[in-house]
């Protein structure tokens, strides 16, 4: 299991040819970047040089990642080139939790969680919202069938996740509950 704060050091960088066009970024350590799943998909938390951000993992040369650096960030951190800024992270967000139902259809199809296991985070996050999502037995019964189907057949993306209804539910829900 990652650590739940992660802390090091980088200096300011900045190179015109970073993907997506990024510009400036504070390098990530190996170690470190090799504890999140992929960059353009992982967004991280944390403080640079005493303060607060949250900002997108870009990806660099070969396997290395780096943290975008917005413009709000470089205004408030007074990040340079020249200076080293003390870095501090909070852990990737956890593994989700696997339905039972789709633990158990797992065991029967290996290959599909062999797919699964190469999913990114937020790939998981998005089967699991779909099949969470239905409201009767049955349709959650042929939402896991299908998924199964559909990663055994090499497919990693969940074709019908609705993120923003899911998201609107689930705080309707937090919401009653206070």
């Amino acid at each position: 299991m990652p650590p739940a704060v992660i802390h090091f050091t980088s200096s300011l960088m900045t190179d015109e040819a970073a993907r997506k066009g990024a510009g400036r970024y504070l390098p990530v350590p190996d170690e470190v970047a090799s504890i999140y799943s992929s960059a353009g998909w992982e967004r991280v938390e944390g403080l640079a040089a005493g303060h607060p951000f949250r900002a997108q993992l870009i990806a660099l040369e070969g396997s290395a990642l780096g943290i975008q650096v917005t413009e709000a960030m470089l205004r408030a951190t007074e990040l340079t080139p020249d200076t080293e800024a003390s870095i501090t992270l909070l852990g990737p967000e956890p593994e989700p939790r696997l339905p039972t139902e789709l633990h158990a259809a797992f065991q029967a199809a290996p290959q599909a969680e062999a797919v699964w296991r190469e999913l990114n985070i937020h790939n998981r996050l998005d089967w699991i919202r779909w099949i969470e999502g239905a409201r009767q037995t049955a349709t959650r019964a042929r939402r896991i069938e299908r998924t199964v189907d559909q990663l055994s057949e090499g497919k990693r993306r969940a074709c019908c996740v609705n993120v923003y209804e899911y998201m609107q539910n689930l705080i309707a829900s937090e919401t009653a509950q206070q």
